[in-house]
Formats: C-alpha cells, sequence, structure tokens
C-alpha cells in the first residue's frame, strides 16, 4: 500500500523566526493579529517548548510580503523589545500527503531517511495527520524533490 500519494511544492517561501518571544497566547495573539492586518497569509506555524518565559515562533509567508512582515516585527519590537527576528527568504516548501498515514507507523522515519540520504537541511517542519511539511532552501529543493519522487514512486 503506497502511504504517501501526493507531493506538493510551494516555491518563494519566507521563513520568520522570532526568538526570544514571551510565553503564552498573548503576543502569539498580537503577531498574528497584526499579521491579519497587514493581509499576509501565514501558512506553516511552529513554537518551541517553553524554556523560562520564552519561547521561539516560527511561520512561514509568501516570500513577496518579506517588507511587510520586516514592517510587522518592526512595529511589534516596540512593544515588546526582547523578540529577535530573523528572516529567510528563497526557501520551498514540500509537503507530503497520504490519506493512509494514520494507520501506519514508520512514515515520518522513512521520510526523514530520504531527507537524510539526500543531504537535506530542513528549515521547518509541521505536520497533520495525512501531512508532512518541511521547508528547505531554494539551492537544495530539485534534489530533495528528486529523492522523495524516487523512493515514493511520485
Amino acid at each position: 500500500m503506497q502511504t504517501i500519494t501526493r507531493m506538493d511544492v510551494t516555491n518563494d517561501v519566507a521563513l520568520v523566526t522570532l526568538n526570544k518571544v514571551p510565553a503564552g497566547c498573548e503576543f502569539t495573539d498580537r503577531i498574528f493579529s497584526a499579521l491579519t492586518e497587514a493581509k499576509i497569509n501565514v501558512d506553516m506555524i511552529s513554537q518551541s517548548p517553553l524554556t523560562g518565559p520564552y519561547v521561539s515562533l516560527s511561520f512561514t509567508a509568501d516570500g513577496n510580503d518579506i517588507g511587510k512582515i520586516m514592517e510587522v516585527t518592526a512595529k511589534i519590537r516596540e512593544t515588546y523589545p526582547t523578540v529577535k527576528p530573523l528572516v529567510s527568504n528563497n526557501n520551498v516548501k514540500i509537503s507530503l500527503f497520504g490519506e493512509k498515514m494514520p494507520e501506519y507507523f514508520g512514515i515520518a522515519a522513512g521520510v526523514f531517511r530520504v531527507l537524510a540520504q539526500a543531504g537535506a537541511e530542513v528549515l521547518l517542519i509541521t505536520t497533520s495527520l495525512v501531512d508532512i511539511s518541511v521547508l528547505v532552501s531554494a539551492a537544495a529543493a530539485e534534489d530533495v524533490q528528486d529523492a522523495l519522487k524516487k523512493a515514493y514512486d511520485l
């Protein structure tokens, strides 16, 4: 049974990581509300586990929105001066889908084995029951896509 049945690719993805973000939902609400007001569509979201009073929060958005994202983060830093934004552009999101994923063990292990063998440097990972999405640099994207296509007969 083929557990991964589809691969989608999104080019020109910006990755934003906000370090030293105050823990709790107040900041998260404020940043995503500000991004919404700026009409920035956010895709992947990942937060580090709580370590003291701070967390790191990462998200992706369309690379064309990088200027607006920088404006939003600069404004947020006026209220939250500890926040340290890191931004990288020209990344590629690769999403693997399979409705049968929840029925089998080791799907993620297999994907990460393929990524490791391809020498991929994964910048961000998000998952759901039926998909695994990874963000890689545009320079590595073609090799990663080829390796995944070959491994999963896509």
